[in-house]
């Protein structure tokens, strides 16, 4: 009888035991969600770019004002770039070297202009390039790339920065990550940046998604 009362404690002390760990694993597993829901933004991202286009969407962030120049060698801020003329931009990121990823948002970019030039969109969308490499993208060499991709000044602009140390803080605003690659070439990402007249960066899409960039730039133009 002793021997049976000491078997149902001990089974009662590893029912007890059980339970307690138990209940700790599902208290850490429950935390352990809460900070994966936070840190991906309630479960909608769990990449570094989705996040950053998840919180472009919730909150337009203002482009900083960046001090860039033209293919003319014409001198202006990026922000005031930008608001010229109310329109809503399509903005890219390039270095007029690359034989790559740039290639295709110059093809993009060339879709684009058509489209608005045969809708005649080009006092409500623009397009610019922006060159994240002054080391090399001088005037000179933005009028090159200009000339190649046949840009219509009215709709399509290409610029660079004045400052090599401004490329951190623009493409941190925009999201943009650059490699440093064999031959002074860079690896980057790439997508189509959407800005409002009042210089806000409102949605990212994919660079391969022109059509819904163009869609989402137009329904937002004055």
């Amino acid at each position: 009888m002793a021997k049976n009362s000491s078997l149902a404690a001990e089974g009662l002390t590893s029912g007890a035991v059980l339970s307690k760990t138990f209940l700790a694993s599902t208290v850490v597993l429950a935390l352990g969600l809460i900070v994966l829901l936070q840190a991906t933004a309630q479960g909608n991202a769990f990449t570094t770019e989705t996040l950053r286009r998840t919180e472009v969407a919730n909150t337009p962030s203002l482009v900083p004002e960046l001090s860039v120049y033209d293919a003319d060698g014409k001198q202006s801020t990026l922000r005031q770039l930008l608001a010229d003329g109310d329109k809503v931009w399509i903005v890219d990121f390039v270095y007029t070297r690359c034989q790559t990823i740039c290639t295709t948002l110059g093809t993009v970019f060339q879709q684009l202009q058509h489209q608005i030039q045969l809708r005649r969109l080009d006092d409500k969308l623009g397009l610019l390039s922006v060159s994240f490499d002054p080391a090399h993208d001088t005037p000179d060499a933005l009028g090159i790339y200009r000339d190649r991709m046949r840009m219509d000044p009215a709709i399509w602009r290409v610029v660079s920065l004045n400052s090599p140390l401004d490329r951190r803080q623009l493409l941190d605003a925009f999201g943009i990550i650059v490699i440093p690659a064999p031959l002074g070439e860079f690896e980057h990402n790439a997508a189509l940046h959407l800005v409002s007249g009042s210089g806000r960066l409102f949605r990212i899409v994919d660079y391969d998604d022109a059509t819904v960039a163009l869609d989402i730039a137009l329904a937002t133009a004055p």
